[in-house]
C-alpha cells in the first residue's frame, strides 16, 4: 500500500476521531511516528517525536513574549530577555536533535580509524627509533628483527584501515547524497579535512530532516479540515523550524568570525615572525650545514603560510556562503511570520509550505563546499595540521 496514502488515510481518521485541539495533536504526532516506523526508516520517526515537544515550547514562549515585559523592576518576574534565553536553549536542543543521522554515525566511523592510523604511524616510529639500541641477537630483549615484524604488521594494518576509510568515505558520499548534498570525491575530501566540514554535514542533515517535517506538516494542515486554530498552531511550527535554521546558520558564521579566523590570523603572524627571525639568521650564518636546516625550515614555514593563507580564502567564502544562506532564510522567516499572522484558511498555509521545500533545496546547495587548489601532498597535510590546530 502506497506509503503516502497510509499516512494521509490515518490523518483523516484522526480528524473525525478527536475533537479536542490538545489530543488531536497528540495522536496525530504519534501516528506519524507509527507510520515512519512500519513503512520507512526509524531515523525520521526518532527525529519527528524528539522535535515536535521542542516546537510546541518555543512556539509557547514566543506567544507568551507578546505580553512579556522588556524588563521588570528589580529583576522579579520574566522580562523579554528571560524568554529569549529559554527559547535560544531550545533552539540549541531542536538542532541536535534535527542532526540524528546514520551519516553521523559513519563520520565517526572515519574518525576511529583515522586516529587508529595515527596511533599506529606513532608506533612504527618508535620501533624506528629504539631498532638504533636493539640488539641484533638476543633470547629475552626485543631485537632489530623483531621490530621489523612489527614494523610490517602494523604498515599491513595501516593498509587495512586506508582500506576500510575509502568504503566508509564511500557510504557518507550516498548518505550524504540521499540527504541532498551531492558532491565528488575531492570535495569530500575538502569537507572531511576542514574545520567547517562537520558544521556544513550538520547543515545539511537538518535541512533534509525540516524539509521531511514540513511535508508532514503540510499533510495534517490538508487533513485538519481547514480548521482555522489547528491549521494555524502547525504552520506556527514551520515558523519555528525556520528559526531553528537561522539560529545555526548564526552559530556557523558565529564560529567562523569569532573562532576559526581569529586562529587563523594569530597562525599566520607567528609563521611570518617566524620567517623574519630565519631569514635573519640565514644572513648571520655562512656555516653550510646550519644553513642547509635554515633553508629547510624557511622552505616548511613557507608551505605553512601558503597553506594558512588558503584556509583563511576557504573559510571566507565559506561565511560568504553562509551570509547569503541567512538572508534568504530571514527572508523566507518574514513571509512565514507574516503568513502566520495574517492567514484565514488552511489553503494559504498549504502553498506556503509546499514551496519551502524548494527553498531548503536552495539552501542545501549555497553550502556545497568549494573545491580547494592543492598544489602539492605535503600543502594537504598542513591543511589537516591546521585543522586540528583552529579545532583546539
Amino acid at each position: 500500500m502506497n506509503k503516502l496514502w497510509l499516512i494521509l488515510l490515518s490523518f483523516t481518521i484522526i480528524n473525525y476521531s478527536y475533537a479536542n485541539e490538545e489530543n488531536w495533536w497528540d495522536s496525530s504526532t504519534k501516528a506519524v511516528v507509527n507510520l515512519w516506523n512500519t513503512t520507512s526508516t526509524t531515523e525520521f520517526a526518532e527525529v519527528w517525536e524528539n522535535v515536535t515537544p521542542k516546537l510546541n515550547e518555543v512556539l509557547e514562549l514566543e506567544q507568551q513574549a507578546e505580553t512579556t515585559p522588556d524588563s521588570v523592576w528589580l529583576g522579579l518576574g520574566t522580562d523579554k530577555e528571560d524568554l529569549n534565553q529559554e527559547i535560544n536553549q531550545l533552539l540549541d536542543e531542536a538542532v541536535e536533535i534535527l542532526s540524528i543521522s546514520n551519516t553521523n554515525n559513519i563520520r565517526e566511523a572515519i574518525r576511529a580509524e583515522e586516529e587508529r592510523i595515527r596511533e599506529m604511524k606513532q608506533d612504527i616510529a618508535k620501533y624506528h627509533q629504539a631498532q638504533i639500541t636493539a640488539p641484533v641477537n638476543s633470547t629475552w630483549k626485543t631485537t632489530i628483527a623483531d621490530y621489523e615484524v612489527k614494523i610490517k604488521q602494523l604498515t599491513e594494518s595501516i593498509e587495512q584501515s586506508n582500506t576500510h576509510i575509502s568504503k566508509l568515505k564511500a557510504e557518507f558520499a550516498q548518505e550524504l547524497s540521499n540527504k541532498g548534498l551531492s558532491i565528488s570525491t575531492e570535495q569530500l575530501e575538502v569537507l572531511l579535512s576542514s574545520v567547517v566540514g562537520d558544521d556544513i554535514i550538520q547543515s545539511s542533515i537538518v535541512y533534509n530532516n525540516i524539509k521531511q517535517i514540513s511535508q508532514q506538516l503540510m499533510i495534517l494542515t490538508e487533513k485538519s479540515g481547514e480548521d482555522i486554530n489547528i491549521s494555524q498552531r502547525y504552520y506556527g511550527m514551520y515558523t519555528v523550524l525556520l528559526k531553528i535554521l537561522l539560529h545555526m546558520q548564526q552559530n556557523f558564521i558565529n564560529k567562523i568570525e569569532n573562532q576559526y579566523l581569529p586562529k587563523i590570523a594569530n597562525i599566520i603572524i607567528e609563521v611570518k615572525n617566524i620567517n623574519v627571525t630565519t631569514g635573519n639568521l640565514l644572513r648571520s650564518i655562512h656555516d653550510k650545514t646550519h644553513r642547509k636546516h635554515l633553508f629547510a625550515n624557511l622552505q616548511a614555514q613557507n608551505l605553512t603560510l601558503q597553506t594558512a593563507e588558503l584556509y583563511k580564502k576557504h573559510l571566507i567564502k565559506q561565511s560568504y556562503k553562509i551570509v547569503k544562506a541567512i538572508k534568504k532564510t530571514r527572508q523566507d522567516l518574514q513571509i512565514a511570520q507574516n503568513t502566520y499572522k495574517t492567514v484565514r484558511i488552511g489553503g494559504e498555509l498549504i502553498n506556503l509550505l509546499r514551496s519551502s521545500n524548494k527553498s531548503f533545496e536552495i539552501l542545501l546547495n549555497i553550502q556545497v563546499p568549494d573545491l580547494l587548489i592543492f598544489e602539492n601532498k605535503q600543502m594537504k597535510q598542513e591543511f589537516a595540521i591546521l585543522t586540528q590546530k583552529l579545532s583546539q
